[in-house]
């Protein structure tokens, strides 16, 4: 069987569509610089407050949680709303979550204040990686995907650099994240007049697209916790092994440049060779490196470039499922799709950490490297035994 091809729509030209990637790009660059500075934020506020590790961690969460309360309902959303209309809105309300939070010291007006703000961020979530789908051309749509997704990558690791410019005034961070998840709304004004509506109908059940799709699934999951766990656990891993901080924080630069700079040649190949070949291929490496990287220990010359690679593979497998949705799903049914995809990556982000913690205590310090290194094992066996979608009309 082969991927399901989309043809693309024919109310855009391409330069309209080359247009709306661009702008979509930039703002969730801008808003992925916002989220990737707002958790060490939190941490650092919070330790000068004297709060726990765990209250910490449970205000941290908040805001997931918000997002996978409302991930489920993100397309009925943009049926009732439009999708330019329910980007812009709840774009909006999401800036209230962040600029009240200096205000108050109250633990419990922080979770309520990130609970929101996860209500609100699900929806321009789910229907920018959307709209980016319904905007491409099927010949650019891996490529496309992984533009949008080098963005995110890009936004994440710079937020942590924004972040130590303020290291004595830390209110003034907040203002600027606040200010920079603001000016993000900006690059989507001059495309709402493109954005698409769907008709209204009902959407495919949200478990049944997760259930029907394991490949898809599986590789969002793997995504989201090789990047997490190693986030976490990899300056642990490093220390550990008589490195210093430094050049342990250089290690995870390593993997997140490959984040970024991987993703728009591995998206070319996926248009070139086919998406199942690519993902199974990223599969392999996401499979193999961590091995290798146990194996060559803090061994700069080998562990550099294989964190790199793999930094690079995990994460176009979730540009590489966000494109396979779109050849095979359309409309609202792409709508759920994409919240589904966004309901699982959170998930996996907010599990994949304490198991990865567990296998470090059974096995240190390698431990944590086992739950991505399950996730891909699994992953590379769907890949390979279930069949590539069949060539049929785009489910909408």
């Amino acid at each position: 069987m082969v991927e399901a091809a989309s043809a693309p729509s024919p109310a855009l030209t391409d330069r309209q569509r080359i247009f709306i990637i661009g702008a979509l790009s930039v703002s969730v660059f801008m808003v992925g610089v916002s989220l990737g500075g707002i958790i060490p934020w939190i941490a650092l506020k919070q330790d000068g407050f004297g709060t726990s590790e765990v209250m910490i961690g449970i205000i941290v969460a908040a805001q997931p949680l918000g997002i996978m309360l409302v991930a489920p309902l993100v397309s009925r959303i943009a049926s009732a709303m439009g999708l330019g209309t329910a980007i812009l809105v709840f774009s909006l309300a999401t800036l209230p979550g962040l600029a009240l939070m200096p205000f108050t010291d109250s633990k419990a007006a922080w979770i309520v204040l990130r609970l929101l703000s996860g209500l609100a961020t699900a929806v321009p979530w789910v229907l920018g990686e959307t709209w980016i789908n319904l905007a491409t051309n099927s010949r650019w749509r891996a490529r496309t995907t992984a533009i949008y997704g080098a963005a995110i990558a890009g936004g994440f690791a710079l937020g942590p650099l924004l972040l130590t410019l303020f290291e004595t005034q830390l209110d003034l961070a907040i203002a600027a994240f606040t200010i920079l998840s603001f000016l993000s709304i900006l690059p989507m004004l001059p495309i709402l007049r493109f954005a698409p509506r769907f008709p209204d109908e009902k959407a495919p059940a949200f478990l049944s697209v997760i259930f029907t799709m394991p490949v898809v699934f599986c590789a969002v999951v793997l995504a989201a916790v090789a990047d997490m766990t190693y986030a976490t656990f990899l300056p642990l891993w490093s220390t550990d092994q008589g490195l210093s901080m430094v050049m342990a924080m250089v290690l995870v630069s390593c993997m997140m440049i490959g984040n970024v700079v991987l993703q728009f040649p591995i998206g070319a190949m996926a248009d070139r060779v086919g998406l199942r070949q690519t993902m199974r291929l990223c599969g392999l490496i996401s499979l193999i490196c961590p091995v290798l990287i146990i194996v060559v220990g803090v061994n700069l010359v080998l562990l550099v470039p294989l964190l790199f690679v793999y930094g690079g593979a995990v994460w176009a497998l979730y540009s590489l499922a966000l494109a396979d949705l779109g050849h095979r799903l359309s409309g609202s049914a792409l709508a759920a799709a994409n919240g589904a995809v966004v309901f699982v990556y959170t998930a996996s982000n907010v599990v994949g950490p304490p198991m990865a913690g567990a296998g470090l205590r059974a096995w240190s310090p390698h431990g944590f490297m086992l739950v991505a290194l399950t996730a891909a094992l699994v992953f590379v066996i769907l890949a390979y035994t279930r069949p590539n979608p069949a060539k049929s009309a785009k489910i909408t």
